[in-house]
């Protein structure tokens, strides 16, 4: 097979794949991201999104909902707005978002320019209420603060 013919269909594949992805997480209830940015040795910065959602029937599915690049900057502005072509593709309402989870980074949890403040501002304009925000760094050391304080 030629060069061109395999990348077709493993675009086909990937499409296919894609769409599958799109019918199931777009019937989610209630859903919640987690995102993570890393930055790579070319200096672009990559981000990886998951969802974690809730069914009608109270199934559960989790997914890697996108990952794409970034490059120059990566304000919090610029990785929401990835976030937010993310759940504008799949269908999904930002009032259903219950939770997010980050790193904690200053561009992911600034007060007014993190990514965490700007999606919580869209769950609120759509309706929803404030999700529950949860920065895993912190949690680690909660973690382990508390395992400290049992000896």
């Amino acid at each position: 097979m030629s060069a061109n013919t395999v990348a077709r269909r493993v675009e086909n594949i990937a499409e296919n794949i894609s769409s599958q992805l799109f019918d199931k997480n777009g019937h989610v209830e209630w859903f919640s991201l987690a995102l993570d940015e890393s930055t790579d040795v070319s200096d672009t910065a990559q981000v990886l999104l998951y969802i974690r959602g809730v069914d009608k029937s109270y199934e559960v599915h989790e997914e890697l909902l996108d990952m794409y690049s970034i490059h120059g900057t990566t304000t919090g502005r610029d990785i929401f707005k990835g976030v937010e072509m993310a759940i504008n593709q799949k269908n999904l309402r930002w009032k259903n978002l219950k939770c997010i989870t980050t790193d904690g980074g200053k561009n992911m949890s600034g007060k007014d320019k993190g990514v965490v403040a700007l999606v919580s501002k869209a769950v609120e304009n759509d309706g929803g209420s404030k999700p529950y925000i949860v920065s895993f760094i912190n949690s680690l050391c909660a973690e382990n603060v508390w395992i400290c304080l049992k000896f």
